[in-house]
């Protein structure tokens, strides 16, 4: 296969280097930071659910939150009731610190979105990137297990554009 023929080796490649991109903005937060209190600001309070998200480990995501907390950009609280339970919310200066983030990863984005032929045509795909993975996780998120009846059918066959979750992984990482 030739270089510049469409593959999803070639995208991964593409993926790979968008992230070194935006690591070198001058953000204020790390990718990590940021994808923890962005999956916060949408309304993901808890770090199990965040660590499943990530497809990484609870003590990896409390670290990043420890230090998200003592920067006064997130709070804990507990869940009346069950001790166990620790919720996340974003604080006004959390909101702020993504709000730049953005704004920071987003300049760094646009010169090289303005040296492709269909930037919009980009954007579109990368926004139905996103709305699948959270279909995904919509599906095989720990709520959605709890709200699924027990006698559901099984799952279809994948398509061949489709690629069945591994059994070790069941939910995608996203963001």
């Amino acid at each position: 296969m030739k270089d510049d023929e469409p593959s999803v080796e070639r995208a991964v490649r593409a993926i790979v280097r968008l992230a070194r991109l935006l690591e070198r903005a001058d953000a204020g937060l790390t990718l990590a930071q940021f994808r923890i209190l962005e999956l916060v600001s949408r309304g993901t309070e808890r770090s199990t659910h965040i660590a499943t998200r990530l497809a990484t480990s609870k003590p990896a995501i409390t670290v990043v939150v420890d230090g998200l907390v003592a920067a006064g950009l997130l709070t804990r609280r507990g869940e009346p009731g069950d001790r166990r339970v620790v919720r996340l919310a974003l604080t006004a200066e959390g909101r702020e610190a993504l709000a730049q983030a953005e704004t920071a990863y987003g300049d760094r984005l646009r010169p090289l979105l303005a040296e492709i032929s269909a930037p919009d045509a980009l954007l579109g795909q990368l926004a139905e990137v996103d709305d699948a993975m959270d279909a995904r996780w919509a599906r095989h998120s720990p709520a959605a297990k709890d709200r699924a009846p027990k006698s559901a059918a099984a799952p279809k066959e994948p398509t061949a554009l489709q690629t069945p979750p591994s059994p070790e992984a069941e939910v995608p990482a996203t963001r």
